[in-house]
């Protein structure tokens, strides 16, 4: 069976841009793309940093391009783009939202990050559990994006294979049992406020992390917090993590 080429949704895309040598690799969430972080990379980009942002395969396409996707997938397309900064940056930071976060501690666990930021981490999905073992049904519709702000549009697909759903959970059940042994600085932020993944999942986190830790909550976001009131307060909390992540490097050089 011939393979298929799906085009990317306009505006789905990667995207790259050249700073300093401080590399930060920004993942997006299951069914997002990288225009969900697209606000806050520019951002940081302001700052000065180098910051990638890939897409996630299987996203930003077709449902049945994502529905042939896998964990390691998506997985691969993280370690493809950090060692596409590790050809110019001393230093690379992996900045993950929700799945994005899951595949940033992953990173992390495999010693390819030097520190990574989880923004609502998903470390549960309580909506998709009922799909662990229900495999009759091959798509279901997808909810809105969970964002307080009005307005906002992010590009989704409108329904999501039970089969990548499946592959969400394989990867929490792999990454979650094995955070205590993260030991790269590690800055666990959530929304007070999320109706996708429980609060509790990110203190339940930084509990566990027995390293270099940091933790905020954002206010007046709900899930897709890149995307909703906090996106600037959350760049600026990045940005000085990024920074303090470098001043440790040069200090221990």
């Amino acid at each position: 069976m011939k393979a298929v080429n799906y085009p990317v949704i306009p505006g789905a895309g990667a995207f790259y841009f050249e700073g300093n040598e401080i590399g930060i690799l920004l993942c997006h969430g299951f069914n997002g793309t990288p225009q969900s972080v697209q606000d806050v990379g520019v951002e940081l980009m302001k700052q000065g940093f180098t910051v990638y942002a890939p897409r996630l395969k299987g996203h930003g396409t077709d449902p049945e391009d994502f529905r042939c996707s896998t964990h390691r997938c998506w997985y691969k397309s993280v370690t493809e783009g950090i060692e596409r900064l590790r050809e110019s940056c001393q230093t690379v930071i992996v900045v993950g939202q929700s799945m994005g976060g899951t595949l940033a501690l992953k990173a992390a666990l495999e010693g390819k990050a030097d520190a990574v930021v989880t923004i609502n981490a998903a470390l549960s999905v309580p909506g998709y559990a009922c799909h662990a073992s229900h495999t009759e049904c091959r798509f279901i519709d997808e909810d809105a994006p969970d964002i307080l702000a009005e307005g906002v549009y992010e590009i989704v697909y409108d329904r999501v294979p039970t089969k990548a759903i499946r592959e969400l959970l394989a990867l929490i059940d792999e990454v979650r049992p094995q955070v205590e042994s993260i030991h790269v600085p590690t800055y666990v932020i959530h929304s007070a406020v999320d109706n996708v993944v429980p609060p509790a999942d990110s203190i339940w986190l930084f509990d566990q992390l027995k390293g270099s830790k940091e933790y905020a909550v954002l206010p007046n976001s709900y899930h897709v917090a890149t995307m909703d009131h906090d996106w600037r307060h959350l760049s600026k909390l990045i940005a000085i993590f990024c920074e303090q992540v470098e001043a440790i490097h040069q200090n221990a050089v």
